[in-house]
């Protein structure tokens, strides 16, 4: 059965947007040097910080999987934006990431060849690992009140 997850960003005024899933509601905003008030992370960096994290988490499981102790284990994420936007390899014109590098720090007394298994299964069980390497389906829609 298909699990569906909700989110839902109410503008409060000029730039600052309440966002809120599950009773979790954090607040969403521009830097100052984009017109901003910087009363939070823009959405581009959250979205960074869901993939670090859905990675972070990733790794404790396929580590726990494979019986890998991890004494410690950080993820760096950064994205490449260009302001204004630029043209990929097919001539489309973008404005999202042009790309998307991250860095896992993992303090053990394993191998390396045992954390690159651990490694590629992360990768393999991230859901926003997915969502940034493949294209989803996307649906948008509009009404009036």
């Amino acid at each position: 059965m298909n699990k569906i997850l909700k989110a839902e960003a109410k503008w409060i005024q000029g730039t600052k947007v309440e966002s809120e899933t599950r009773g979790f509601k954090l607040t969403i905003d521009k830097p100052l040097e984009e017109n901003g008030t910087n009363l939070g992370p823009k959405p581009a960096e959250l979205s960074l910080q869901a993939l670090g994290g859905c990675i972070l988490f990733a790794y404790l499981y396929a580590a726990e999987k494979l019986r890998v102790e991890i004494e410690d284990l950080k993820v760096d994420v950064e994205g490449e934006v260009v302001p204004g936007g630029w043209t990929d390899e097919q001539n489309i014109e973008r404005t999202g990431f042009k790309q998307v590098k991250f860095a896992v720090q993992v303090k053990t007394k394993h191998s390396e060849e045992t954390i690159k298994k651990v490694h590629q299964l992360a990768k393999k069980v991230s859901p926003m690992f997915d969502n940034f390497s493949h294209a989803v389906k996307l649906e948008g829609t509009f009404s009036i009140h």
